[in-house]
């Protein structure tokens, strides 16, 4: 049975169902269903008005269906941001109905509600209970969109949540599990998609001494994936994603407490597979490059270590001033062969790069840094469609400066000030002339252990990045 599905009319074979009210607007669907039950005129009486966040959750004995009203505050002030926090927390009091079917009523009042309230649905839905014994409560079987859309956007949006989802499944493994060898295996499952793997003994024949250097104490082998869809011949779209499967900092270790989140610093390659999957699910005509380097960085007597100077895959040296700022220093090989090798139009890279970036941007917001004028407002638009938003950071002069080193040509740390921009500064010599956009989602990646405020967002990998850079690709 397919799980969500559009429903052009009301159907009498529903549990529950999800009814929209305004405070100074009702819908139409909500006008026929206070004609047959009252619940507005009960709900009123309890002192539901229909402002943004309010609940009325009801049983109607004549139709023997459990009716939850959601208020959406002003009809004029609706956004899809609103839609989507509303409908999945509503989805999320009732997504337990043992074998249950939830109808969701849209309130027709904007084009892009179908789309985002079933792209927030399905990420509601979605549980990572692998590992536990007791699984998921998600009991209902169906749940049906009726809006006066077609199911082509249902459709699409499902198809992005998908994606999203499968990304966090990848994102939130265990860092012995979700390991270099395990992505290469999962990459070559994507249909439609071909993969190259690199691993040591080519970062050593091929000159990438960032990634030979931080993989050096790694005990899972380390690896470069190059996955790439699409005809070849038009120039492709690069995107990078940073694949550190376990940072413990290496020689400059991290303290103990909250390491165990640093399995995700493999969320930006987890990103780029996610992409991948879903521009091929959905026969996007675009020629697009992903490209995952991916190690544990670990501590060990033949760890690369604070001093070392490795020599990237363009020439380029950098010395090692924290092993802790590893990710800068795989992503330089992978961005430089990519540029050199496939002549992109453009690129994009994804990272959980500093914790700099946190502190200044908060969780809802990655960084966002280039050298193209014309390519970061393309991609800040994507992120306007998408919600997955960006704020511009500088890396210009005086942050170049920042990471100049006195025995090689830069360092892989400027210090704690501005640390998100040196980091984007350090990248951008990897990239030449092309067209390049670094995404530093540290903060954005994933949510704590109490989850975020956001219903469709709970606790453990977001899968960001993805609906943002399909968003970007099939509209360029």
């Amino acid at each position: 049975m397919e799980f969500l599905k559009f429903s052009p009319t009301h159907s009498n074979e529903v549990n529950a169902i999800i009814v929209p009210v305004f405070e100074d607007y009702t819908p139409d669907f909500t006008i026929s269903l206070e004609k047959d039950s009252l619940v507005l005129t009960s709900s009123k009486k309890h002192g539901f008005s229909g402002k943004k966040g309010e609940s009325f959750d009801t049983f109607d004995s004549k139709s023997g269906k459990r009716i939850l009203l959601i208020g959406l505050g002003k009809k004029g002030e609706l956004d899809d941001e609103r839609l989507r926090r509303s409908y999945s927390s509503a989805f999320g009091v009732l997504k337990s109905i043992p074998k249950g079917t939830v109808q969701v009523i849209l309130p027709e009042v904007s084009s892009s509600e179908a789309k985002e309230v079933t792209f927030a649905i399905a990420l509601t839905a979605y549980e990572f209970d692998k590992y536990r014994s007791e699984k998921s409560k998600i009991r209902v079987e169906r749940v049906l969109i009726t809006t006066k859309s077609n199911d082509t956007v249902i459709r699409e949006a499902k198809a992005v949540a998908d994606a999203v989802n499968y990304t966090r499944d990848i994102a939130n493994l265990p860092p012995s599990v979700g390991t270099p060898s395990l992505f290469e295996k999962t990459a070559k499952k994507i249909a439609g998609v071909s993969v190259k793997a690199f691993d040591r003994k080519d970062f050593l024949k091929l000159g990438m001494g960032g990634l030979e250097g931080v993989s050096r104490a790694a005990k899972e082998s380390a690896k470069l994936l190059i996955l790439e869809y699409g005809p070849k011949d038009r120039k492709p779209i690069l995107i990078v994603g940073k694949g550190i499967t376990f940072d413990s900092g290496g020689i400059s270790i991290k303290p103990s407490e909250g390491m165990d989140e640093m399995k995700f610093d493999k969320c930006g390659a987890s990103a780029v597979l996610g992409t991948m999957k879903l521009i091929s699910d959905l026969k996007l005509n675009k020629h697009v490059i992903g490209m995952t380097p991916l190690t544990e960085n670990l501590p060990g007597g033949n760890a690369y270590k604070p001093g070392d100077i490795l020599t990237h895959y363009n020439g380029v040296t950098s010395e090692v001033l924290s092993t802790d700022a590893e990710g800068r220093l795989v992503l330089a090989d992978a961005l430089s062969y990519g540029t050199k090798n496939y002549k992109p139009s453009e690129v994009i890279d994804l990272a959980t790069l500093t914790g700099a970036c946190v502190v200044a941007l908060g969780s809802n917001y990655a960084g966002l840094m280039g050298n193209n004028d014309s390519l970061k407002n393309r991609v800040k638009k994507a992120a306007d469609r998408s919600w997955e938003r960006v704020w511009e950071l500088p890396i210009d002069g005086d942050f170049q400066d920042q990471i100049k080193s006195k025995v090689a040509d830069i360092k892989n740390t400027g210090g704690r000030e501005g640390g998100a921009e040196t980091a984007g500064a350090f990248l951008s010599r990897f990239v030449g002339d092309t067209p390049w956009v670094h995404l530093d989602i540290a903060g954005t990646a994933w949510t704590s252990k109490n989850g975020s405020n956001r219903a469709y967002l709970p606790a453990g990998a977001t899968g960001y990045g993805v609906r943002l850079l399909y968003e970007f690709i099939k509209t360029e």
